[in-house]
């Protein structure tokens, strides 16, 4: 062999010793990334304390509990603005007895009772529809008569529903309290299952209705605006009675017969 042919020799062993070395290089270099990735995965799976459990995830929807309104009252002044006070042609029921409603509203609160309120523009179903899905403790409607036997009719009267349980004993605790503020003989307390009461033949809660006195008398209806005060906290004290379990003395039981001429005026009929 020539020294040329040597030469030739020398320079292809230092390649193929460079191209074998490089390829090592390669195949170290895919290990180690081969070797991570494989960690990488067994960290991300398996948890850090191998004796610790992993919960699972629930798929049940978190739902609040319901409202407990078993102490709130639902208070639903009439929205009749066709019955004219006798007095004053331009005090309405409804503007009467939610100034009287609101009264009451601020009594109870201040008591601490949590208190809804209707809508002026609410109907009797839509009244009902908020108490029942509401649920209080006591729904207590607020009015003022008219009519009567000879269209001279006075006193306050209660209307309840016996079909449902604590009825009779709110419209005792309001029905008492009203009667003994008011000026006139009164007419006592008056199971209305039988009658066309929307508002407490529909009602799901303890509920009465309460007739004040009689609007379409000059001093009665003028008695009912100047004494909005005393009716306030007499429906105030009667509702927080029933509330807090206050044994009241019976009211008289009306019959349940309408009384002819007394005020049924639309938004009372059953629907």
């Amino acid at each position: 062999m020539d020294q040329k042919e040597f030469n030739a020799l020398m320079k292809r062993a230092r390649w193929d010793r460079i191209g074998g070395a490089f390829a090592a290089l390669v195949i170290l270099i895919v290990l180690i990334v081969c070797i991570a990735s494989a960690c990488g995965k067994k960290k991300e799976t398996e948890p850090a304390d191998a004796n610790s459990v992993i919960p699972p995830v629930s798929t049940e929807a978190v739902t609040e509990p319901p409202v407990d309104n078993s102490m709130a009252v639902y208070l639903s002044p009439s929205t009749q603005i066709d019955n004219v006070y006798a007095c004053d042609e331009t005090v309405t029921e409804r503007s009467a007895m939610f100034d009287l409603a609101n009264k009451v509203k601020t009594l109870l609160e201040t008591d601490g009772f949590t208190v809804y309120m209707c809508g002026e523009d609410d109907n009797v179903k839509s009244k009902v529809e908020q108490g029942n899905e509401l649920k209080c403790g006591a729904y207590v409607a607020l009015h003022s008569n008219a009519g009567g036997e000879s269209g001279d009719g006075q006193g306050t009267e209660c209307y309840y529903n016996a079909g449902v349980p604590g009825s009779q004993a709110l419209a005792e605790n309001v029905y008492n309290r009203v009667a003994d503020a008011t000026p006139t003989e009164d007419r006592g307390l008056k199971d209305q299952t039988q009658r066309d009461l929307y508002e407490i033949l529909k009602n799901e809660s303890p509920c009465c209705l309460i007739e004040v006195e009689f609007h379409n008398q000059t001093d009665l209806s003028q008695w009912i605006l100047d004494n909005q005060d005393t009716l306030a906290k007499a429906v105030k004290d009667g509702i927080e009675a029933y509330l807090n379990g206050t044994v009241t003395a019976p009211a008289e039981t009306v019959s349940t017969e309408a009384v002819p001429g007394t005020e049924t005026a639309g938004e009372d009929l059953a629907e």
